[in-house]
């Protein structure tokens, strides 16, 4: 066996430096790892035996932490991003005092996209070209098999998770019960991006245990606050617009974001309340 950085190993302590600790073990012939004195954790001296973290440290040696990692080779888990750097990637905090990097290439070009500091993601650990210890940003299976199955009994209910990945139509979100879910673009009301915390409601329970949701109101809901929109729009505008329910659908989604048939069913609202009237192609507030 090899020692790696990413690995929990035991070790010998083998002799004492005014900068720390070196170990060794007696299975596995290696040099000896460095344990600095500001990785130590719980006195320690001469012929201990220490469960240690190995990474590289900055000039790149393997060295030992007694701080325990979140996340160590094998496993994975929701790291917190601490800094970013807008041209390589992101910077995540694994329980030790050396901040480990995820890569725009798991990350994608689009900045947007990306988790701000604060936001969590789950990630487990890899290697780059030259052998040094990153984060790999988790999608699909290992998720898959840790989730929980949904019961039926949640449709309708709000539920709120992080997202995790993006798909062609929506993202996937990781639920605070753990189950899987599945926002589509036009279920949203607000800008997505990675490690972001969103709440929805559960509108489908498939048989597998995923959900899917909405962060959009119910459709009386919807139509309720489409209608409030326009009205106020009116309001805006001395009481008329050139727009009724046969204008054109580009227009109405440019002018009020909802579609031709959200705007037809909250100007019917509007008409059979008796807050509007329609003529010669506008839409008038009553007096």
């Amino acid at each position: 066996m090899e020692f790696k950085p990413g690995m929990i190993v035991k070790l010998k302590v083998e002799r004492k430096a005014d900068f720390g600790f070196f170990l060794t073990s007696e299975k596995v012939e290696s040099e000896d790892v460095l344990l600095h004195k500001r990785q130590v954790t719980d006195p320690i001296k001469v012929g201990d035996t220490v469960e240690v973290f190995l990474f590289h440290d900055h000039q790149g040696r393997l060295a030992a932490t007694m701080e325990k990692p979140i996340v160590s080779l094998g496993n994975f888990d929701w790291l917190e991003v601490v800094s970013i750097n807008e041209r390589d990637g992101v910077f995540l905090y694994n329980g030790i005092d050396r901040d480990l990097f995820l890569s725009m290439d798991d990350l994608g070009p689009d900045r947007a996209l990306w988790p701000k500091v604060g936001d969590k993601v789950p990630v487990s650990l890899i290697y780059d070209k030259k052998g040094r210890l990153m984060g790999r940003l988790l999608r699909g299976t290992p998720i898959e098999e840790t989730a929980a199955l949904a019961p039926k009994t949640i449709l309708n209910e709000e539920i709120t998770g992080t997202i995790y990945s993006f798909a062609e139509k929506g993202v996937f979100v990781m639920t605070k019960e753990g189950y899987i879910a599945f926002l589509h673009f036009n279920e949203a009301n607000e800008d997505l991006h990675l490690g972001k915390v969103i709440t929805g409601r559960v509108t489908f329970v498939r048989d597998d245990g995923k959900i899917n949701i909405s962060m959009q109101p119910k459709a009386h809901e919807r139509r309720h606050d489409d209608a409030d929109k326009i009205y106020e729009f009116l309001e805006k505008r001395e009481g008329g617009m050139p727009y009724t329910d046969s204008s054109d659908p580009i227009i109405i989604k440019q002018k009020f974001n909802m579609s031709k048939g959200a705007f037809k069913r909250a100007i019917g609202k509007l008409l059979k309340e008796g807050k509007v009237y329609q003529k010669d192609g506008w839409t008038y507030k009553k007096e």
